[in-house]
């Protein structure tokens, strides 16, 4: 059993007040006392309650990380890459997945509004609600989105330009000749999609090429929505010749489907996925992906929320990041 600031006390024959300035290194204990209460705190390896401390002193130095979805890898990256900046300045974090349903987002929110944490990163999600919205108007609740919209933006928060990042894979097609480029995308309620899909469209119109719906295909985002979708896509009167992947797992299905069909990537399709990560680097031929700045979307937002926290941030802040566009064999015409 972990022992506890009362059994050291007991242990020492001292009041509790007196080991706690003992082991916090405040004055008012004897140089005696102090030594025999670090004695006995080391043997039997006592450990602050970090939460309760936390809350005395109306600061825990955790933070909240409130995922949308596990099943992203590029979330989970940035989530990596969170828990190694909040380290490095003595924090830790608490992972919270919502799996997008409001009713545990709310539960988690409940940690930040109880002071359990010191700030709260929120990544993906739906289009954000009252309950949040609500939160954002005190100013104890630090909160920082990542990849989510407000309609009205109360909140400090890193985006991907999601629009630029479909532009620029398309434009990267038609550079290499192909005309009929599938979308593989999510559904357009999905706001981040509907930002995909927007990108689009414009770089087809850019390009002089009609938008033809008829090669914009909404699924899920798994592996066999990729798998069974290029299925339906070749019984179809319109065939592509390209395909772009919005979500890494509906990639992984996809190029498997294509491969099991008898058919060679990019001889008979292009393809271009989204993510640079472990699923993508898998993929033979080497992938062309949507990288998004995973890094660089942690950094912001710690470095945000730490402001925040310290109360060093006069206004709200907003950064916008553009994917970069990784080109690799998949992609690459035979014909150019």
């Amino acid at each position: 059993m972990q022992i506890t600031l009362k059994d050291i006390a007991r242990m020492a024959d001292v009041a509790e007040s007196t080991v706690s300035r003992a082991l916090n290194d405040k004055p008012g204990v004897g140089k005696d006392t102090k030594r025999k209460i670090l004695k006995i705190a080391q043997e039997n390896n006592y450990r602050p309650n970090q939460l309760a401390r936390g809350l005395a002193a109306n600061k825990t130095n955790m933070i909240a990380v409130i995922l949308s979805e596990m099943d992203s890898p590029g979330n989970i990256e940035i989530v990596k890459s969170i828990e190694k900046s909040a380290d490095e300045k003595g924090y830790q974090i608490i992972l919270c997945n919502t799996n997008n349903q409001e009713e545990k987002e709310k539960n988690y929110l409940s940690l930040l509004e109880s002071n359990q944490v010191d700030g709260a990163i929120f990544i993906g999600g739906k289009l954000v609600g009252s309950h949040l919205l609500r939160a954002s108007f005190s100013p104890k609740n630090n909160i920082v989105l990542v990849n989510r919209l407000a309609e009205e933006n109360f909140f400090t928060s890193v985006l991907t330009d999601y629009s630029q990042g479909i532009f620029k894979a398309v434009k990267h097609l038609v550079g290499e000749g192909f005309k009929n480029i599938a979308l593989i995308c999510g559904h357009q309620n999905d706001l981040i999609e509907e930002e995909k899909i927007s990108g689009y469209k414009l770089a087809l119109r850019e390009a002089g090429l009609e938008v033809k719906p008829e090669l914009i295909f909404p699924t899920k985002a798994d592996r066999q929505a990729g798998y069974d979708v290029f299925l339906d896509i070749i019984e179809k009167d319109v065939i592509p010749d390209a395909f772009i992947s919005t979500r890494e797992l509906t990639t992984i299905g996809l190029v498997e489907a294509i491969k099991m069909g008898g058919y060679f990537i990019p001889d008979d399709f292009a393809v271009v996925g989204y993510g640079d990560n472990i699923l993508t680097s898998i993929i033979d031929p080497p992938l062309t992906v949507i990288s998004e700045p995973v890094g660089k979307i942690a950094n912001y937002s710690f470095e945000f929320l730490l402001k925040l926290i310290n109360e060093k941030m006069n206004e709200q802040q907003i950064e916008v990041l553009t994917p970069e566009l990784i080109i690799r064999e998949s992609s690459i015409s035979k014909y150019n």
